[in-house]
């Protein structure tokens, strides 16, 4: 009985795989076909020829997709970096220093994702303009960091909750001070969580499509998923395929960065779990 309990999971766990896999293939397929191969042909046949990398080449020279990725880059790996730390910093203070009215100040700043996200939407687009954030690279940055750092804080509050806190106080007493103690003891054992919240929120900054419409107009500024949405614009004259070249394109980076933070991330998140 437990044998056909196994092979039963193991066969939904490849069906959901396959499922999974089958919108991927299809775009690679079709990103890597010529306009011509693609309008002629079917769109579930191989291509008559690899075409991937010059529809990647023509993404990058249409739209504002090439300054968007790097756009993007500097946003999601400063605006989650900055965030953590803040957020890694301001748990300390919490759990480990135990700040007065501390968990009221958790509160606070955790009720930032309380609301949609949508609901700020309007009153950011008009601060942004009276203060002459608007369209600029660091009105774009502090607010990702802003809007990264609650759940940052919520993630690593409960981590630092399961530290002991005997090896606290056995740092105070070989003389190690409040920026010691974070420094030596507790951020060596964040790397996890820390992988964790890097990936989250690099991923969410760099998706992002509807705040860096809203909060920005120029090439120089706007994110790159922002610079996708105006190649849906030039759809007839760039084609399909080079639009999927660039959907194909704009994925790597978080792909790359998944695959590198692996066994922190899966750590991080076991360690979220029982947290």
């Amino acid at each position: 009985m437990r044998k056909i309990a196994t092979m039963s999971a193991y066969l939904a766990v490849t069906i959901l795989a396959v499922l999974w896999l089958l919108p991927i293939a299809l775009v690679l397929m079709n990103a890597s076909k010529s306009y011509r191969d693609y309008t002629q042909g079917n769109m579930w046949a191989w291509p008559e020829s690899f075409q991937l990398f010059a529809n990647m080449k023509e993404a990058l020279h249409m739209g504002e997709l090439g300054r968007g990725m790097l756009n993007s880059f500097l946003y999601s790996s400063l605006g989650a970096g900055i965030s953590i730390l803040l957020a890694a910093l301001a748990a300390f203070g919490i759990v480990i220093l135990r700040l007065k009215g501390g968990f009221y100040w958790f509160l606070l700043i955790y009720s930032g994702t309380i609301f949609p996200f949508q609901m700020y939407l309007v009153p950011l687009f008009k601060g942004y303009q009276k203060l002459g954030m608007y369209d600029t690279f660091w009105g774009m940055l502090f607010f990702y960091v802003a809007i990264a750092i609650p759940f940052c804080l919520f993630l690593l509050r409960n981590f630092m909750t399961t530290i002991p806190y005997e090896m606290i106080e056995a740092a105070q007493m070989d003389g190690f001070r409040s920026f010691g103690i974070f420094s030596n003891i507790v951020a060596p054992l964040l790397v996890p969580p820390v992988s964790v919240l890097m990936l989250f929120q690099f991923t969410w900054i760099w998706n992002d499509l509807i705040f860096g419409m809203t909060l920005s107009r120029s090439e120089t500024v706007r994110p790159v998923m922002a610079g996708l949405s105006t190649m849906q614009g030039m759809f007839f004259r760039s084609g399909v395929t080079t639009l999927l070249a660039g959907i194909v394109l704009t994925s790597i980076p978080t792909l790359i960065l998944f695959f590198s933070l692996q066994r922190n991330f899966i750590k991080g998140m076991q360690l979220s779990v029982k947290s």
